[in-house]
């Protein structure tokens, strides 16, 4: 073998030098880094896009609940149904005669929705069993409940006194949801207009 020819074998066996070694770990890295933040980022995303689904859902659940409730308080009664010591814009209370007996002492009978600010909940107080009653919240991660009610004219009553006159409920539910680093900080609002069928005027048309 030639000297010429041991050279080129020498240089076909070296592989690849230090600079090039390092200009490939520089590239791997740089993809590496760009992979990540672009995971991390997914997953950010993910989260908020899970908790907005989360805090809708239940809202949404909260709001059938007190939908189908309210809608059938004064059921078997002389009144509206609503309890106007414990109803306000943040909490109302209701009542029905579900079973047509002489009590309301009954599962669903005598219900109460409190919004909890201090836990952002809405919360469900049913009476029975007596005498302590049994307590379920119903959403979590609310900021606000608001109570609004109509008369049969359909102007709000402001005055609490003026409960008995109510012939249909607004409840309003607004979700905040912070800002994220990819996305702005934002308000999610559901609403329920409900009719008290069981109101005396209401009645009254049929």
């Amino acid at each position: 073998m030639t000297t010429r020819a041991k050279t080129n074998s020498l240089r076909t066996a070296e592989g690849f030098s230090l600079l090039e070694l390092l200009i490939a770990m520089t590239i791997t890295l740089a993809v590496m880094a760009a992979a990540s933040t672009l995971l991390a980022t997914s997953l950010r995303i993910r989260t908020r896009e899970n908790a907005r689904s989360d805090a809708l859902a239940a809202a949404q659940r909260a709001l059938h609940i007190m939908s189908r409730e309210i809608g059938n308080s004064g059921y078997g009664l002389t009144d509206n149904g609503i309890v106007i010591a414990d109803s306000g814009t943040n909490s109302i209370r209701v009542r029905a005669n579900i079973n047509n007996n002489n009590t309301l002492a009954d599962p669903d009978e005598d219900v109460r929705y409190i919004y909890q600010a201090a836990n952002n909940a809405i919360v469900r107080f049913d009476s029975f069993p007596a005498p302590t009653g049994s307590t379920v919240v119903l959403a979590r991660r609310i900021d606000s409940l608001t109570l609004t009610y109509w008369d049969v004219n359909g102007v709000q009553i402001t005055d609490p006194a003026n409960y008995g006159l109510t012939e249909r409920i607004t409840i309003d539910v607004r979700v905040n949801l912070p800002a994220g680093p990819e996305q702005p900080a934002t308000v999610v609002r559901l609403a329920s207009d409900i009719a008290l069928r069981n109101a005396p005027i209401t009645l009254q048309r049929f």
